[in-house]
Formats: structure tokens, sequence, C-alpha cells
């Protein structure tokens, strides 16, 4: 399966932990979409994935004694990402959409 990149995300955003802010930081977010066949009525640009990355210089810690379950990004124009700290540099993974 082939995924094709629909849009690149970037700005500075809120990162909260079971609602506390953290840190305003930097983020670059990939939205990808699977070029599998779709049924009639379904949209071929609909998200599958949403990856990316933040600036977690001095949150380190922080992110991961937050609990994995309970971080959330609030990108520039006000929508709210659930998401997954992936590795030690700042990956993230999405476990929810951008309504």
């Amino acid at each position: 399966m082939t995924r094709r990149l629909l849009e690149r995300l970037s700005g500075v955003g809120a990162v909260r932990a079971g609602g506390v802010l953290l840190r305003t930081t930097r983020y670059e977010l990939s939205l990808w979409s699977d070029d599998t066949p779709h049924r009639a009525g379904e949209t071929a640009d609909a998200v599958a994935s949403i990856e990316g990355h933040i600036d977690i210089t001095g949150i380190a810690e922080a992110l991961v004694l937050a609990g994995a379950e309970q971080l959330t990004l609030t990108i520039e124009d006000g929508r709210q990402l659930k998401f997954l700290l992936t590795s030690s540099g700042g990956g993230i993974v999405a476990r929810g959409w951008l309504p």
C-alpha cells in the first residue's frame, strides 16, 4: 500500500497534558492518505494518518511523566490533536484526527 502526502502543517502550538499547558512549541505535521480503491461516495483524499515532529527541548521529561494518553497539541488554527510521542527527538503520531 502506498501513501500520498495530502498536506503539511507547521507553526507554533500549545502542548498540553491533561489540560495543563506544558509549553508552546514549534510543530510540523504531515497528513497522509492511503492510495487504495474507495467505495462509491468516499473521498479519495481521506486522511489515513498524521505524523510529525514537535520541539521537546526542555520538556521531554514532563511529556513522559504526563502519560502518553493525555497529550494534546493545539495548532495555530485552534484545532486540537491528541498524540503519542514516538521518539526522544520529538517524533509524534496522532491518536485521532484534526476535526
